[in-house]
């Protein structure tokens, strides 16, 4: 008997993506969503077998063991930044009944989502990084910071994407730090970029296998996300340092999904932005084209062969939306409606619409129209 999986994640996309990758292999999921919403839209997925929703992640480990009734060790999947630090921290306890994504050392994981360390590993691995400062709004020191610069918090989970800001000049800076909510901050060199890609992957056996299938191109993108209306190509059309993303992974020993953010500059150069040590929440791309990430994860650790799963070759490019997102730009006058509409016939897949799954998309509308 193959052993359960249990996908751990927010009412977001990203946990969607991991119910449908694995729903199109026929395996339903046992599914806890951190949500205040007592009817999660992605709660709807026809790919679920049962669900748990929780509020505070405090609470994940309790609903965890309440859905695991197997006598074997179930297989879980983090999909918020926020999970994964909960998991890690809590390593010790959890992996006597569950296989977790990670290292094999509690609290690693929440260690390396400091972008600082991030950011030492990445160098160590010879990759190349901006520039960076860490500031303390509370004492902010900025003498020596460059413009323009991109501000982020320090550590992914304490922050959100709306924390992230672009200063073109001090005065912007010093602004943006008064009203601040976080405690620490990444300051970067702002690098004027060509393109921004990612590269979603699998590690296995803490790093000595490492997957990544292709790279997904950010083509348009709402504010303070990466999460935009993408292209997705297959490795063997895009060129990367591989030996150094790989060592990367080595070097922190993590298995599990994740995902490498890079921005590539007009000269060429690619500069690490960060990592994700959990699912990515433009995921789904990589199983429309072809290979599915989620499905490898399960069949290793249900000791299966991952082989046939392994098809680099008949992959293909493909075009993916965030809908609700990306039609935002349309609204606001960003592209036209017919670009938008044209760009919404041409696309591949969809981060929450699936004709076979279609419940999430109209409850995610139904929910918005009457704020329930």
């Amino acid at each position: 008997m193959n052993k359960e999986i249990i996908v751990i994640g927010g009412n977001h996309h990203n946990t969607l993506a991991i119910l449908r990758s694995l729903g199109e292999k026929k395996i339903k999921s046992l599914l806890i969503v951190v949500s205040n919403d007592s009817k999660p839209y992605v709660g709807y997925s026809k790919y679920i077998q049962d669900i748990k929703v929780v509020k505070v992640e405090e609470e994940i480990s309790s609903a965890m063991y309440s859905l695991h009734k197997s006598s074997d060790k179930a297989i879980v999947i983090a999909c918020a930044d926020s999970i994964s630090s909960y998991l890690d921290s809590n390593r010790d306890k959890l992996s006597k009944d569950f296989i977790l994504p990670g290292t094999k050392e509690e609290g690693k994981i929440t260690r390396l989502m400091n972008k600082n360390t991030m950011m030492q590993v990445a160098v160590e691995s010879g990759i190349t990084v901006p520039r960076s400062w860490i500031v303390y709004p509370a004492k902010p020191e900025i003498e020596s910071v460059t413009y323009p610069c991109i501000i982020k918090p320090l550590i992914s989970k304490n922050g959100s994407k709306a924390d992230i800001a672009i200063c073109e000049q001090r005065s912007e800076l010093e602004q943006y730090l008064k009203h601040c909510n976080c405690e620490e901050l990444q300051i970067q060199e702002y690098i004027r970029k060509d393109i921004e890609f990612q590269l979603i992957g699998c590690s296995l056996n803490g790093g000595k296998e490492v997957i990544i299938p292709g790279a997904s191109i950010i083509l348009r993108q709402p504010k303070n996300t990466n999460t935009g209306f993408l292209r997705y190509v297959p490795i063997r059309e895009f060129s990367y340092d591989k030996k150094s993303c790989v060592e990367f992974i080595r070097k922190t020993g993590y298995s599990g999904l994740f995902s490498l953010e890079f921005i590539r500059d007009c000269k060429g150069i690619d500069y690490f932005m960060e990592i994700n040590f959990r699912n990515d929440g433009n995921s789904i791309c990589v199983t429309a084209s072809g290979m599915n990430l989620p499905f490898i994860w399960y069949l290793y650790n249900n000791g299966l062969s991952i082989d046939e799963e392994l098809n680099y070759n008949s992959m293909k490019e493909v075009l993916v939306m965030p809908e609700f997102n990306d039609v935002g730009n349309a609204i606001h006058r960003r592209i036209s409606w017919l670009q938008w509409l044209k760009d919404v016939k041409n696309t591949d897949r969809f981060m929450e619409f699936s004709k076979y799954d279609q419940k999430p998309f109209w409850m995610y509308i139904y929910k918005r129209l009457f704020r329930q």
